[in-house]
């Protein structure tokens, strides 16, 4: 089964993929979760209209998270996203995503699973690796739901 992938529904996706928590120097694990909002995608390409097996794209947003002791942090973030060939995947669509906020700088790593290509409807899963600031060598995962070019989920900074 071939599945047809929209600029407008692959943005959803990548939209869904930033997330981050304002981090103080600690060995525990952070909790948080998160909403972003993302802006129209460049796609690079296939012609994502008609459905393209090789399609990818740049989007670029902002999230806030909220950490499970009430702090809130709000940052951007941009991404790279490929959709993946019928023969040969485990999801539909993989990104890499650099996020920032005030307290530093982030990539995520994630895969994705188209529910309704109409609606722009995925679920995704992926890894948080902290690259500087209070992120700096930190490692964690996150989930996320994303409808209509917004996303909610949820994730953990490990160390």
């Amino acid at each position: 089964m071939t599945i047809k992938h929209s600029s407008k529904a692959i943005g959803f996706a990548v939209a869904a993929l930033f997330a981050t928590s304002s981090i103080q120097a600690q060995p525990a694990a952070d909790n948080f979760t998160f909403t972003t909002k993302s802006g129209q995608p460049t796609i690079v390409g296939g012609n994502a209209s008609v459905g393209n097996d090789y399609t990818g794209m740049h989007l670029d947003g902002t999230f806030e998270n909220i950490r499970s002791t009430g702090q809130k942090t709000r940052g951007n973030f941009t991404c790279v996203a490929m959709t993946q060939p019928p023969n040969g995947k485990l999801f539909d669509m993989h990104m890499l995503c650099d996020a920032t906020d005030n307290t530093g700088k982030y990539s995520v790593t994630m895969g994705c699973t188209i529910i309704d290509i109409a609606t722009g409807h995925y679920s995704c899963i992926g890894g948080l690796y902290g690259k500087s600031g209070a992120y700096a060598g930190r490692r964690g995962t996150l989930t996320n739901y994303s409808l209509n070019g917004q996303a909610t989920g949820t994730g953990q900074w490990y160390r």
